[in-house]
């Protein structure tokens, strides 16, 4: 039974990238994902995340923090790009083409952001006193 609530850490951060998926898709010209891409996306996403630990591992040499951040941002954007620009649909019916995709996966990674800033200066100050 434990081991399936190790899981349950990943399952979230599938599900909330999911939702700022779709957030992205209607923020970028009130285009349309569907929820199974959107899940698809965050969990390809989450395994390349999850590949490039390892390789990180593997290797016994960790890349500068801002090459890193750099680095998984554009594998992030350019695999929007791929995966969620002939999935995401305009108005017009049409595809949204790679630049469409990439400017969805790129506005969520920034919604991701803000969340966690968010999340980061609020939950403290929801805490009661000391326990932060």
């Amino acid at each position: 039974m434990s081991s399936a609530l190790t899981l349950l850490p990943l399952l979230l951060a599938v599900a909330v990238y999911s939702a700022l998926v779709k957030v992205a898709s209607r923020v970028y010209g009130k285009s349309h994902l569907a929820w199974k891409h959107a899940v698809s996306f965050s969990a390809l996403g989450v395994v390349m995340g999850a590949v490039g630990a390892l390789m990180n591992q593997a290797t016994g040499k960790a890349l500068p923090v801002v090459l890193a951040i750099v680095l998984g941002i554009g594998i992030q954007v350019a695999l929007g790009g791929w995966f969620l620009g002939p999935r995401a649909v305009a108005p017009s019916g049409a595809p949204v083409s790679f630049k469409g995709g990439a400017l969805i996966a790129a506005i969520a990674v920034v919604l991701g952001l803000v969340l966690g800033v968010l999340a980061a200066n609020l939950l403290p100050a929801l805490l009661p006193h000391g326990q932060a």
